[in-house]
């Protein structure tokens, strides 16, 4: 069973994701200094001291950090079933994810406040209690985020020209990505040339328009598989038509097969 967390501070100078990516966990991202930009599907974030982004479990994104500046900031990490096992019918620990807004703007008290917490989890030992130690700051560091999701600014995100022609294509392809759509099917509902289509969404996002739809349909396959349904089904709701190839495709991108990620969710007490 995944019951852990993992934080880490991470120091990058003019680096860039040349493509979204997701994956199975809760990510915080808390900016401590440099300047830098977050895109969350198709909405594009300045990541500047003070920024916290809040992305629920599967949300596609990428960053990069600008020139001539030093990106520090905590990265914290966390499957569903954790943050599940430390909430309590009074207190949801997952609550601040899933906003229509996920970046807040902290003040320097906040994020001083914030970045101690990190520092305290992040001191992990092989003491008696050091574990209990980080987990304790953990949930206070969870606990305070709630808290300051419900009364801290909210970054606006800004739009290229580009995104802003990808974006309905983006939503349409996610809110489809179960059924058999094609190119073919996606150019002819925006009236545009398979190669224009193609040229532009890569552009923008960095990833093929097939690219996109699979993992729209492993993020869907992921949400079954925890609900209970079977392997064979789950691949066949996200619009697998083939469940080798779903198997194949879901263990190259998560590195676990659908079977196994399954059956961590099966028989589990959350408190």
């Amino acid at each position: 069973m995944r019951y852990f967390f993992d934080i880490r501070l991470n120091e990058d100078y003019a680096w860039e994701m040349n493509q979204f990516h997701f994956h199975d966990a809760y990510e915080i991202t808390v900016v401590l200094d440099g300047s830098g930009e977050m895109s969350v599907g198709s909405h594009t974030y300045a990541m500047k001291r003070g920024a916290v982004m809040l992305l629920n479990n599967a949300e596609i994104h990428r960053s990069k950090v600008e020139k001539d500046t030093v990106y520090r900031r905590y990265v914290i990490k966390f499957p569903l079933e954790y943050g599940r096992m430390l909430s309590t019918p009074q207190t949801d620990l997952l609550k601040m994810f899933g906003q229509k807004n996920p970046c807040l703007i902290l003040d320097d008290e906040s994020l001083g406040e914030i970045e101690l917490l990190c520092r305290r989890a992040a001191n992990g030992g092989n003491d008696y209690g050091d574990d209990l130690l980080c987990q304790s700051a953990f949930v206070e560091l969870a606990i305070k985020l709630n808290k300051l999701s419900n009364v801290s600014k909210k970054a606006e995100p800004y739009h290229s020209k580009n995104v802003d022609r990808v974006t309905p294509i983006m939503e349409y392809i996610a809110a489809n990505a179960e059924k058999n759509i094609t190119l073919e099917t996606i150019a002819a509902e925006f009236y545009i040339t398979k190669q224009h289509l193609c040229y532009i969404f890569k552009k923008t996002t960095g990833l093929g328009i097939g690219q996109y739809l699979t993992a729209q349909r492993l993020i869907r396959a992921c949400s079954l598989l925890r609900q209970g349904e079977s392997v064979q089904m789950a691949g066949e709701l996200a619009g697998f038509r083939n469940n080798s190839h779903f198997i194949r495709t879901f263990k190259k991108a998560l590195g676990t097969s659908p079977g196994k990620y399954s059956s961590e969710y099966k028989g589990t007490v959350f408190i």
